[in-house]
C-alpha cells in the first residue's frame, strides 16, 4: 500500500489517531516541563537561598556541586523515558494505516 492508496484525511480525523496525538503531546509536554524545573532550579535556589547550595556534606563536597551533577543522569532518564514511551506511541500508530479506506479503487491503480 503505497501513500497515494491511504486516506490520511480519515486517519487524521479518527478517534485513534486523536488519541495518539494527545498522549504523544502530554509525554513531550510533561517531560519537558519537569526537565525544565529541574534545570531551572539550580540558578531559582542559587538566587533565592544561597545557603542550601553550601551544605556541607562531605570534605570538598556540597550539596550545590552535588545537585549540579546529578543533572547529568536526570537528563538520562528523562530521555530514556521519553524514547520508551514514543516508541511505545510509534508502535501503536502502525496500527492505523491498515484500517482505514483506500482512496483510490482497483481500477484507478496502475503500474505505469
Amino acid at each position: 500500500m503505497n501513500d497515494a492508496e491511504i486516506d490520511w484525511d480519515a486517519i487524521y480525523s479518527s478517534e485513534r489517531f486523536q488519541q495518539l496525538a494527545r498522549r504523544r503531546r502530554n509525554t513531550i509536554v510533561t517531560l519537558g516541563v519537569l526537565a525544565a524545573v529541574y534545570y531551572f532550579s539550580i540558578p531559582a535556589l542559587i538566587a533565592w537561598a544561597p545557603d542550601f547550595f553550601k551544605i556541607r556534606l562531605a570534605p570538598g563536597i556540597n550539596l550545590g556541586t552535588l545537585f549540579a551533577i546529578s543533572q547529568y543522569p536526570f537528563g538520562g532518564v528523562i530521555a530514556y523515558v521519553f524514547l520508551r514511551r514514543i516508541a511505545t506511541l510509534d508502535r501503536a500508530a502502525t496500527t492505523l494505516a491498515p484500517t482505514t479506506t483506500l482512496v483510490a479503487s482497483r481500477e484507478e491503480s496502475h503500474a505505469f
